[in-house]
């Protein structure tokens, strides 16, 4: 794991992490999916960055960036959600982690609600279900 960045200049102690609360990663194995949540995050304010799986997202978290709020799908290859949310909370990231996904199987919904997701949500998502987890509105 990377060492976190330096945050010199802005208050906060060296090897501390600062969450960007106006910027959102959009976790998705589907292309176009990622680019309609993030036309909704920017909608509402965000920053956006995207990772097609858990795998490439933790690699972003790991290298110490932070974002605000993260849109998890469940099912992707080479790490799923669930098993991503559960290592982002193992790392102590405090983000918003909103599940997004169309599975049905209530049994695996709570289990990835669970993993430590803030909220869960059935696909297809719309931009006004973001709204209370804006600083933007």
């Amino acid at each position: 794991m990377s060492a976190p960045q330096s945050n010199s200049g802005n208050n906060v102690p060296n090897g501390v992490v600062q969450l960007n609360p106006n910027t959102a990663l959009v976790i998705d194995d589907d292309r176009m999916t990622r680019m309609i949540h993030s036309c909704h995050l920017r909608a509402l304010g965000f920053q956006t960055r995207e990772a097609e799986n858990g795998q490439v997202a933790m690699q972003l978290l790991e290298s110490g960036l932070r974002y605000g709020v993260i849109l998890m799908d469940y099912e992707m290859p080479i790490m799923n959600g669930a098993e991503a949310t559960k290592r982002i909370r193992d790392m102590g990231i405090q983000s918003v982690i909103l599940g997004v996904s169309s599975i049905s199987d209530e049994n695996i919904r709570a289990s990835f609600v669970r993993s430590g997701l803030t909220d869960l949500f059935t696909k297809p998502l719309a931009c006004d279900m973001l709204i209370p987890y804006s600083t933007f509105v």
